[in-house]
């Protein structure tokens, strides 16, 4: 499909205005984003239809958030967004990027029913344009061709995309052209971010938004263990043999990635503020491989909600965006090693460093482990006491490494040990010896 027809596909009416399909952490609904002025107060009486003409049941509505008493401002318009609950729609596999992601005059579209069109054999239009602003979760964008607003009246409340080759990444919904007086009221419009309608997910303990991906490990099985070699024969075999792992566990029962990300939240990530990282694909990528290299040392015969429960105080995966050296957070990991393992447990982190060492040096991560084990005394040095001692001993009973440094240690470097292993082993057998030598 094309960039427009995916666009268009996720493109619905609410009633005389226009909205858009998003995927939720959950099989029982989906949800349409839309102005909330185009939406009845009555739930019966909003009719909603996709760009094929279908009618999708209305469940329910999440209604727009009222001003904080307060506040600075009390414009309604700036508080234009709600949200529908419509059946289940299998299809829909939204992709999404944060307005704040966003370059300076990025492109972007616009893709809804406009009134005047309705009728025509050609009811969906798109705008294209580029982003003038983003200002606390408000995007300004200049539309080509500066149309007025009768020209697009009708299209409130549907998507707005960032057009990345041929995939088209949702960032926002339309809901009012710029400009107070109406002379002003032309080529500029006005549209709400998608951290604004996770806010008020959140404020009505909705179900959170999901993109598609994050429903199923199957996803990102065909993106797993893409080992760097000289010679992707030598080790075809053993990724082989990886990937029907990852089937077999998918289908025993392994929980989706939402359901992971529920459970275990802020701790998948080295910055725990920086949450938007939960969402990234590269996390989902990283965290399958974390659990079939996990399921192979620990010969389980499962990953599923028991065996998570099992591994989460001995082995965890912890991702960041952050390329820079890993081995310089020594400090902040092995605080998190402390916080979420037991003594003696693996930290791994998966980052997009390529380069990165499998272990920090010993030397290194002793000095850090002295230094947090320097507790405050009453005299005029600090000095290292009885409790800070077991402090210590606990803190180097944990191993550290790096998911890219154990491909490259384990696979990369030694791939010709790959092409024959000894009698009565599998190449995932060799993989488990050398990954064992490292982890816990």
């Amino acid at each position: 499909m094309t960039a427009s027809e995916i666009m268009q596909s996720y493109c619905v009416t609410v009633n005389g205005g226009s909205g858009v399909l998003v995927n939720a952490m959950t099989k029982k609904y989906s949800y349409v984003l839309t102005a909330a002025h185009v939406i009845n107060e009555e739930l019966g009486n909003n009719v909603v239809h996709d760009y094929q003409g279908n009618r999708l049941g209305v469940l329910d509505m999440i209604p727009q958030n009222l001003p904080s008493q307060g506040m600075i401002t009390s414009d309604p318009q700036l508080y234009d967004f709600a949200i529908l609950k419509v059946n289940y729609q299998e299809r829909v596999a939204q992709k999404c990027l944060p307005a704040s992601d966003l370059i300076e005059r990025a492109s972007l579209t616009v893709v809804g029913f406009p009134e005047t069109e309705r009728n025509s054999s050609n009811p969906i239009k798109e705008h294209t344009g580029n982003k003038a602003s983003v200002a606390n979760e408000l995007v300004i964008m200049n539309l080509d061709g500066i149309p007025g607003t009768g020209t697009i009246r009708g299209m409130s409340g549907g998507g707005v995309y960032h057009v990345q080759g041929e995939k088209p990444l949702l960032i926002g919904v339309e809901f009012q052209m710029d400009g107070t007086p109406s002379e002003q009221q032309f080529g500029r419009a006005q549209c709400h971010s998608l951290a604004r309608f996770e806010e008020l997910l959140s404020d009505h303990s909705g179900t959170p938004m999901i993109p598609a991906y994050l429903e199923c490990f199957s996803n990102m099985r065909d993106k797993i263990f893409s080992f760097n070699v000289d010679d992707p024969n030598n080790v075809c075999a053993l990724k082989q043999e990886l990937e029907n792992a990852a089937d077999y566990l998918i289908s025993k029962g392994l929980p989706p990635p939402y359901k992971v990300m529920e459970q275990y939240h802020s701790d998948l990530l080295v910055d725990s503020k920086n949450l938007g990282e939960l969402k990234t694909y590269e996390l989902w990528v990283a965290y399958l491989e974390f659990l079939v290299i996990s399921v192979l040392v620990d010969r389980s015969e499962s990953a599923d909600a028991a065996y998570l429960k099992i591994l989460e105080r001995k082995r965890r995966l912890i991702y960041t965006s952050n390329g820079i050296n890993w081995i310089r957070r020594l400090e902040e990991l092995l605080a998190t090693a402390r916080r979420l393992l037991d003594k003696g447990g693996t930290l791994i982190v998966a980052s997009p460093e390529p380069a990165a060492k499998v272990l920090p040096k010993g030397f290194q991560l002793e000095k850090v482990i002295s230094n947090i084990s320097v507790v405050p005394t009453q005299g005029p040095f600090p000095a290292i006491d009885s409790i800070a001692s077991s402090e210590r001993a606990l803190l180097a009973s944990y191993k550290l490494t790096y998911l890219e440094g154990l491909r490259r240690e384990c696979v990369v470097e030694v791939e010709d040990e790959y092409l024959s292993v000894r009698q009565g082993w599998s190449k995932s057998d060799l993989l488990r010896e050398k990954l064992s030598e490292i982890i816990n």
